[in-house]
């Protein structure tokens, strides 16, 4: 009969804080780059091109 055993030392999962520390890192690079957008972006929402107007009255008529 072969004795089969498992080492207790195991840790259950060894890489989690290199994982996490990537995960914070990527988090902060998305808040940087959006930040640095949100102006544009906002400006889009607020205040659109007289084309765009022009553009959204000529569908609205033709159907």
């Amino acid at each position: 009969m072969t004795k089969t055993s498992t080492p207790n030392n195991l840790v259950s999962s060894p890489n989690t804080q290199p994982l996490e520390k990537v995960a914070v890192e990527a988090e902060q690079q998305d808040e940087l780059f959006y930040n640095s957008i949100k102006p544009q972006l906002n400006k889009l929402v607020k205040d659109p091109s007289e084309e765009t107007i022009a553009k959204i009255l000529a569908y609205s008529k033709s159907k």
